[in-house]
């Protein structure tokens, strides 16, 4: 199937399942008539994966070796699709502990499982919390230099893939943006600010002037979708972005003008993470020169989608 051919018919296997990139791809991968094989952790919440019943559900720990290897031999899958790694920034030692291990552990397993399975193609999914704070756009030849604990595992597991490639692995990474529409948790930012504005509460915002690179999550899809398929692309990293950032203050304005409805926002009431930053966005010039791929939405247009689905889901959102 990576040799330009569609995925219909293709056994996929997806990490990360149940989480809210993964429950969007797996979607895709369905409606295009691929064979989705969902790896999920034990206990992990499922809301997402509500009404896939026929889904093929592998209950799997990617930081146990033998865990993996077992649903690995027994799948056989043509592709993996890797995204099985927490959401977020972890807060204390142990969530950081958990983040690490999956991050570096979880995509060694998977790595070497891929391998004794001669899997044809390897999607590593990462992130653009790799780069440093230097000047943006931000290019996949730039040097990764997280200032986040976050941004540091995923800068390793990314080092692991290449050192896969180096091997001779089938490896591709590719590296989304701030991702955000259906499926997302409640708590994170545009949600948060969906919420403020239909239910008339207050929002706390970080302290003006930080961007960021705002992706709607069926374009990042759409880009994992294609770095399935697209021969000849082995060993790349390739950026998933639109090429703009915008304000927190923007999007909350934005988030009030789709919704019509008036946001009582306070800003400098939010801390500021470790990867916030004034200039945030991507050089996407590789993914549509390998993927042939460009973002269908912009940030207003992505909105749009997103509000209509909050809306048509907010009782099942309530409860997530």
């Amino acid at each position: 199937m990576a040799d330009g051919t569609h995925v219909a018919e293709a056994r996929i296997l997806v990490s990360g399942a149940s989480g809210f990139i993964g429950a969007n791809l797996v979607r895709a991968l369905r409606a295009r008539r691929a064979s989705v094989q969902a790896v999920v952790r034990a206990g992990s919440a499922g809301w997402r994966l509500r009404g896939l019943d026929d889904l093929a559900l592998h209950d799997g720990d990617l930081t146990d070796r033998r865990s993996v290897e077992a649903i690995v031999s027994r799948v056989r899958p043509d592709a993996i699709v890797h995204l099985g790694t927490p959401s977020g920034h972890p807060r204390g030692a142990g969530e950081r502990d958990t983040l690490l291990r999956a991050s570096v552990l979880g995509t060694h397993h998977l790595l070497e499982a891929a391998c004794e399975a001669g899997v044809k193609r390897f999607v590593h999914v990462c992130s653009s919390t790799v780069y440093g704070p230097g000047s943006a756009p931000y290019r996949e030849s730039d040097p990764p230099a997280p200032t986040s604990f976050r941004g540091a595992a995923k800068a390793a597991a990314a080092q692991l893939c290449r050192s896969a490639v180096v091997a001779g692995q089938p490896v591709v990474v590719v590296r989304p943006f701030v991702v955000y529409g259906q499926w997302q948790a409640r708590d994170r930012f545009i949600p948060t600010a969906i919420r403020a504005a239909l239910r008339g509460r207050p929002m706390a915002l970080t302290v003006p002037g930080l961007r960021r690179d705002w992706i709607h999550v069926s374009d990042v899809v759409e880009g994992c979708l294609a770095a399935l398929v697209v021969p000849d692309i082995v060993g790349e990293v390739i950026n998933l972005g639109t090429g703009l950032d915008h304000s927190n203050e923007e999007v909350v304005e934005l988030v009030e003008d789709v919704t019509g409805r008036r946001i009582a926002a306070a800003p400098g009431a939010y801390p500021t993470q470790p990867s916030d930053r004034p200039e945030w966005r991507a050089d996407i010039c590789k993914a549509g020169q390998l993927l042939g791929w460009s973002p269908r939405h912009d940030l207003r247009s992505g909105l749009e989608v997103t509000v209509e689905w909050f809306r048509a889901h907010e009782r099942l959102f309530a409860q997530a």
